[in-house]
């Protein structure tokens, strides 16, 4: 629904710019080409950020998370031995354990497969945040 209705809004405003644009008094095109400026500039810096985004992407930006991610495990796993709840450290296994599989990906993979990938690590790292709430509430 909502969908629809930015997709219709959209389409109205793009149908009152080429309407002034063409049939408009000279204000109403001088605005109408400012639009069409601002929009032409504003679709030029986005791909300037997406460009800049995948070759940060390829050079491995998120690699460095999935490091700092091993690191907080390790730590989770000392404080999980300290208050000794095993159902906790078997929890931090399992998130370990797919770490590893997606670290794994990430070293051999396809633009697009570092994509999911990525989608992949946060959602490792929600369910990292539940364990790190539980292991606070037990605390």
């Amino acid at each position: 629904m909502i969908k629809s209705l930015l997709k219709l809004g959209v389409l109205l405003v793009i149908g009152i710019v080429a309407y002034n644009s063409f049939f408009g008094d000279e204000e109403e095109k001088a605005q109408a080409k400012e639009i069409t400026r601002s929009v032409k500039n504003l679709g030029k810096s986005a791909w300037g950020l997406l460009k800049a985004e995948r070759q940060k992407f390829k050079d491995g930006k998120y690699d460095e998370a999935i490091g700092n991610v091993k690191k907080l495990y390790s730590n989770l796993k000392d404080k999980a031995e300290s208050i000794k709840d095993s159902g906790l450290l078997d929890k931090i296994a399992d998130l370990e354990k797919k770490r590893q599989e997606i670290e794994d990906k990430f070293s051999d993979a396809s633009d697009e497969e570092k994509k999911q990938a990525k989608k992949e690590l946060d959602k490792l790292l929600d369910e990292t945040e539940g364990v790190m709430k539980e292991l606070e509430d037990k605390k």
